[in-house]
């Protein structure tokens, strides 16, 4: 009687393990939704990207080497220790 019962049981966990295995074995599909939600979100950080790399190399171009070097000079003439 125990027999019949464990035998009823494991197929029934086999059977079932089978049916989840198959349901999760395929991808899930993106949504159009989706697809355009990543594609916005891409766009708006390849833009912030753009953005921050043309500051920068504004900020390189519009310093001049003269400005350049007067800020070494001055940063450096302040490390300098006078004489007494």
């Amino acid at each position: 009687m125990i027999t019949i019962v464990l035998v009823g049981v494991a197929s029934f966990l086999a059977v079932f393990a089978i049916i989840l295995k198959a349901r999760t074995a395929k991808p899930k599909k993106t949504e159009k939704w989706e697809k355009a939600q990543i594609m916005k979100q891409l766009l708006a950080l390849s833009e912030r990207q753009e953005m921050t790399n043309g500051i920068a190399r504004q900020q390189g171009v519009s310093q001049g080497p003269t400005a350049r070097r007067r800020a070494a000079a001055s940063t450096s003439r302040s490390r300098a220790v006078r004489p007494a």
